[in-house]
């Protein structure tokens, strides 16, 4: 008879990784979301780093890379354009 599976089983040291950029990437995502006035685009890329953890903590590590690759752009973009929304806000004023 086979042995049961352990039910917490320990991520592999690449998907270790990606957890702690995808947990980084989702503080700076829910930050640029807030400070940036990005809030659709840093919500989405929150969301999407969120999956990647979800996604390296099973072990999943090509899941978890693309779904962190969207949460980077989705958040770079977004800070660039609430920074940008904000500059010409300011400037036009």
């Amino acid at each position: 008879m086979p042995s049961p599976a352990p039910l917490h089983r320990q991520p592999a040291p690449a998907a270790h990784e990606i957890h702690e950029q995808a947990t980084t990437w989702l503080v700076i995502s829910l930050l640029s979301s807030v400070f940036c006035v990005s809030l659709c685009l840093g919500v989405g890329g929150a969301v999407f780093c969120y999956l990647a953890l979800q996604s390296a903590g099973q072990g999943l590590t090509e899941d978890a890379r693309a779904k962190l690759k969207w949460g980077k752009i989705l958040t770079v973009v977004g800070s660039f354009i609430g920074v940008l929304a904000t500059s010409l806000t300011l400037i036009l004023r």
